[in-house]
């Protein structure tokens, strides 16, 4: 017979392995990566002109309070969002009858839905060990899961009620937050579920939600809220004051200035903002690329008035022979169904759909990225490292380590890139992002890429030596849209691919997509932050 406290290890090894089962088959989509990213850029000692003022204190401490703090674009809302994040988060942390669960919208992810939110909600929610009448969140979470025999998908109507039980567990605050309201997708969807968490009526729940200042969100929340915030951009001035200073002393390509050049570029820099900490960013990324004093002056009495402005400025020094490689990126992150990185991008940019001589992808094509593929566009795209962890047990192995992710820098960016401003403009309309054109490209890439695959030529380390073939092989239908399906090119490549003397080629592509399916699953489970 094994000792006690043998027996208690396995009887919590196996509720612990009981438990990633439960939450494997929720499949809550990702909530903390952008948290972490955000949290990660915001400078020290700002933000308190919010978290210390009569709004968001009443908030914190008044039942069934509902704060929307809105602002415009480049304000810094999401960094102020995580700030505030994360500061519920560690209240919550030193006492279990207090709960935290936030969502970040984001435009780049495109197939977030009602069900999505809830289940990153519970899943959030259901990881608090407090009890209430001996009943755990995580139970109800565990009832849901037996009630749909821990294979089927719960309904929307499902995903709300365990939501519902869950809140009502907590014996003291609930704080709930979403950031970015404008940035999803079938919004009034979006609203109307937030409506309804609204009227649950539970005195422990505080809801806030940030987003710019739009009437359809205007018109949902003004009978809901009981305090409103707008970013001011005096106080936003501030904070913005605070992450120039900053700059100024560490960046080692601005801080060989001067003290009086300094003093211009600061005083400058705050004339123009208002409230902007995107332009802001643009502009010192800007003034960085000087190389003496005499081009700084110049650039400080020639800085661009508006985002858009900026935007323009960042296209025109784009030259001649980047042209089409800035294109191909910024149509591929404006309408990529999911993450890119940097070593996609560069595969990207080594296919050519439309050659006519030679491979449709060529491994001497591809660019050194840390040196090159950053400076084509400038400001308009970031980059992030996101840690991966994941077990592949098709190759009996662990495989660890860091993802290099290429994102547009800001939705204000996405916007631009497919406005009317930038179709119609004389001289930049070249960059224009066209749905219809951007989607038949990807599709052209994916389906190109997939051509040089057969299944003699796939192997364990296929993620590596080919890392935008998950991809491809996944989403190529999808960019195959009915109102693309004239493309000539397009028609000839797909083609290729189905046609039966290229029966090796098919069956490479549908073995990739098979294994990358159970790749996402595996990075699903592992990838996230625990809590």
């Amino acid at each position: 017979m094994l000792p006690y406290h043998d027996n208690r290890s396995l009887v919590e090894e196996h509720d612990n392995q009981h438990r990633q089962n439960i939450y494997k088959w929720l499949e809550a989509p990702d909530y903390d990566s952008k948290h972490w990213n955000a949290a990660g850029e915001r400078e020290k000692h700002t933000g308190s002109w919010f978290l210390q003022g009569e709004s968001c204190l009443d908030w914190k401490s008044q039942p069934k309070s509902f704060l929307w703090l809105h602002g415009k674009a480049g304000a810094g809302k999401t960094i102020l969002c995580s700030t505030i994040i994360r500061e519920i988060s560690d209240h919550s942390k030193s006492d279990p009858s207090v709960a935290a669960a936030f969502f970040y919208f984001d435009f780049r992810s495109k197939d977030i839905r009602p069900p999505n939110l809830l289940r990153a909600l519970i899943k959030q929610l259901s990881l608090k060990s407090t009890k209430t009448e001996a009943t755990t969140p995580f139970d109800y979470l565990a009832k849901l899961f037996y009630n749909n025999n821990g294979q089927e998908s719960p309904s929307l109507e499902e995903l709300k009620s365990t939501l519902k039980s869950i809140i009502g567990t907590f014996e003291k605050n609930v704080y709930i937050i979403f950031d970015a309201l404008d940035e999803c997708q079938e919004r009034h969807q979006f609203l109307e579920l937030i409506k309804e968490i609204h009227g649950w009526n539970f005195d422990t729940l505080r809801l806030l939600v940030t987003s710019r200042y739009e009437q359809d969100i205007e018109k949902t929340l003004r009978d809901l809220v009981s305090h409103q915030v707008s970013m001011d951009e005096r106080l936003v001035d501030s904070d913005i004051r605070v992450y120039v200073s900053r700059r100024l002393s560490d960046d080692n390509k601005l801080s060989k200035y001067s003290t009086e050049e300094k003093e211009a570029i600061e005083n400058t820099l705050m004339d123009g903002a208002h409230g902007m900490f995107r332009w802001v960013v643009c502009q010192l990324d800007i003034l960085r690329k000087c190389r003496s004093p005499h081009e700084l002056k110049k650039a400080l009495t020639n800085l661009p008035k508006t985002l858009y402005e900026t935007y323009h400025r960042i296209l025109q020094d784009i030259d001649e022979a980047n042209r089409h490689y800035a294109l191909k990126l910024l149509q591929w992150l404006a309408f990529s169904f999911d993450k890119v990185s940097l070593s996609q991008a560069v595969d990207v940019l080594a296919t050519d759909p439309d050659a006519k001589h030679g491979p449709l992808f060529d491994p001497d094509r591809r660019l050194d990225y840390s040196k090159y593929i950053l400076n084509i566009c400038s400001s308009l795209v970031t980059i992030r490292v996101l840690d991966t962890e994941a077990l592949y047990p098709e190759y009996g192995e662990d495989v660890r380590g860091k993802v290099t992710e290429l994102t547009l820098a800001h939705f204000s960016v996405c916007e631009y890139m497919t406005s009317e401003c930038l179709r119609t403009h004389s001289k930049l309309s070249f960059y224009h992002c066209d749905k219809k054109l951007a989607n038949t490209f990807i599709a052209k890439t994916c389906v190109a890429y997939l051509l040089q695959f057969d299944q003699h030529h796939i192997s364990q380390d296929i993620w590596i030596s080919h890392p935008l073939c998950s991809y491809a092989a996944n989403y190529w239908i999808r960019h195959t849209q009915p109102d693309n399906d004239d493309d000539v090119v397009l028609c000839r490549l797909i083609m290729r691919l189905l046609q039966p003397r290229v029966r090796r080629t098919r069956i490479g592509w549908r073995f990739i997509t098979y294994m990358s399916i159970r790749r996402s699953a595996l990075l699903s489970i592992t990838c996230q932050r625990p809590g």
